[in-house]
C-alpha cells in the first residue's frame, strides 16, 4: 500500500470544519450547571486566589443557558459558553476547588489566546515521550522523509529530564499536559510511568493521542490504573479500506478490537474510572464518511469529534500567505517540549525552525522560555502586522 502525503490537505480557517465533540450519552442537565455556578459564587465570596474579573468571566460563560459541542480552540467564532463535554468534565471531579481549577483553565483557554493576554506559564504544555512513530498516515508530517530518517530528531524523552520538566508544570499549577508530539506517545517503554508521574503530581487535566495500535489488553489495565483524564484515538475513517488507506501501516480490525476491548475493561474492572475516551476523526478527503465512523465508535467511546486538518505535510512547501497577518493564537495559549526538550511555539513547525531553545538539567525552564524575549518578540511581532517576517509562519493560515 502507497504511503505517499495527502498533498494540500488543509483549508483556510474560514473554509475549515469547526471543531465539534459530541458526547455519546450526554448527562448534563440544569441542575448540574446550578450546581457549578453556586460553587463559583461561593469561591467569590471568600478569599480566592482567581481575581474577580475571572471568576465573573466563568460565571458568564455557565450562566448562558447555550450547551453545544465546540470544545476546542474557536477563535474565528467567538465562543462565550462552555462546551457540553467540558461541563461534564468539570463535573467529574470529586470537590468544589478542582471544579473551579478546571473551569477557570478553560476559560483562560478560550479568552486569553482570543484577547492576546500572557499567562504567566503556559496554559497548555504538549510534551513529546518520542519522535518515532509505527505508522505512516497520510496527512501527517510522518511520511516527510526529510523528518523521520533524520537520527538527530529521532529519540525517547530521558526520565530524568521528563521528571524535571512535571516538578515545574506542577509547581506552577498547570492544569493541562497533553502527551502527543510528532510520534506515538505509547512507544515509549515509560509511557505508563510518565501518566502516572504527572497525574500524582496533580495536573489535573492530562490527555493523551494515540493512534491505539499498542493499547493492548494489559495496557490498557496499566493506562486505567495510571488514571489521565482524557484519552483520544486518532482514528479517521469508519472502514477498513479507507482507514488502511489513511494510516498507513496500521490494521484495521486490530485497532478496533484493541478500543473495544479498553472498553470493556473499563466498564468492568474499573467502573469508578474519571477516564474519559474519544476517537478524533480528521477530516480531509471527500471519501471520508463521519456519520459512519460515528455510528462505529460510538458504543466503544464517552465522545466522537472531527475537525478539518490543518496545513502540515506540505507546511514548508506551501505558497506564501502574504494576505494573512492575523496573528496565531498559539503563542498565547501552549508550548510544545520535543523529547530532547527543545521547545517550540508550533507542531505544524515539525522541523523546528521557530526553535525557542532546550532545556535540560542546567538549561532555561518552561516559565523562562515562555515569558523570554524570543516569544515576546514573536507575540509583538505578529500584533503587529509581521508575522510573515517567520518561517515558515508565513506560509500558515495560523490558529
Amino acid at each position: 500500500m502507497s504511503n505517499s502525503p495527502d498533498k494540500t490537505i488543509g483549508v483556510p480557517p474560514a473554509d475549515s470544519i469547526r471543531f465539534t465533540c459530541k458526547r455519546n450519552q450526554p448527562k448534563l442537565n440544569q441542575q448540574d450547571i446550578e450546581q457549578l455556578i453556586s460553587a463559583v459564587n461561593q469561591e467569590k465570596n471568600r478569599s480566592s486566589k482567581y481575581s474577580q474579573q475571572i471568576l465573573d468571566g466563568v460565571l458568564g460563560f455557565l450562566d448562558t443557558g447555550q450547551l453545544h459541542d465546540f470544545e476546542g480552540r474557536d477563535y474565528l467564532q467567538a465562543k462565550k459558553s462552555f462546551a457540553e463535554s467540558e461541563l461534564e468534565m468539570a463535573l467529574s471531579f470529586p470537590d468544589d476547588e478542582t471544579r473551579i481549577k478546571y473551569l477557570v483553565y478553560r476559560y483562560k483557554f478560550i479568552e486569553y489566546p482570543k484577547n492576546k493576554i500572557v499567562d504567566g506559564f503556559p496554559i497548555v504544555v504538549s510534551l513529546e515521550p518520542v519522535s518515532y512513530c509505527n505508522l505512516r498516515c497520510t496527512m501527517c508530517f510522518q511520511v516527510d522523509r526529510k523528518f523521520f530518517t533524520d537520527k538527530s530528531v529521532m529519540g525517547f524523552m530521558d526520565m530524568t529530564l521528563y521528571r524535571k520538566l512535571v516538578d515545574e508544570m506542577a509547581e506552577n499549577q498547570l492544569c493541562s499536559l497533553l502527551f502527543g508530539g510528532r510520534g506515538e506517545p505509547m512507544l515509549h517503554k515509560n509511557f505508563i510511568e510518565m501518566v502516572t508521574y504527572a497525574t500524582q503530581k496533580g495536573i489535573i487535566d492530562t490527555k493523551i493521542n494515540t493512534n491505539a495500535t499498542k493499547l493492548t489488553a494489559e495496557k490498557s489495565r496499566e493506562l486505567l490504573r495510571a488514571a489521565p483524564k482524557t484519552i483520544v484515538f486518532s482514528v479517521d475513517a469508519g472502514n477498513k479500506q479507507e482507514y488502511e488507506a489513511i494510516r498507513v501501516g496500521a490494521n484495521f480490525d486490530q485497532v478496533v478490537a484493541n478500543i473495544k476491548t479498553f472498553h470493556e475493561i473499563r466498564e468492568k474492572e474499573f467502573p469508578q474510572s474519571r477516564s474519559r475516551t474519544r476517537v478524533s476523526m480528521t477530516i480531509f478527503r471527500e471519501s471520508q464518511d463521519a456519520k459512519e465512523a460515528e455510528n462505529l465508535w460510538s458504543n466503544m467511546v464517552d465522545e466522537f469529534s472531527i475537525q478539518s486538518a490543518d496545513f502540515r505535510v506540505d507546511i514548508y512547501d506551501h505558497p506564501l500567505l502574504l494576505n494573512e497577518t492575523r496573528p496565531c493564537a498559539l503563542l498565547w495559549e501552549r508550548l510544545y517540549v520535543w523529547w530532547d526538550g527543545n521547545m517550540n511555539p508550533c507542531d505544524i513547525d515539525y522541523r523546528s525552525h521557530l526553535g525557542l531553545g532546550q532545556i535540560s538539567k542546567e538549561r532555561p525552564t518552561i516559565k523562562s522560555i515562555w515569558l523570554g524575549e524570543k516569544m515576546e518578540k514573536m507575540r509583538r511581532d505578529h500584533l503587529e502586522g509581521r508575522k510573515n517576517s517567520f518561517y515558515p509562519c508565513n506560509q500558515c493560515y495560523g490558529l
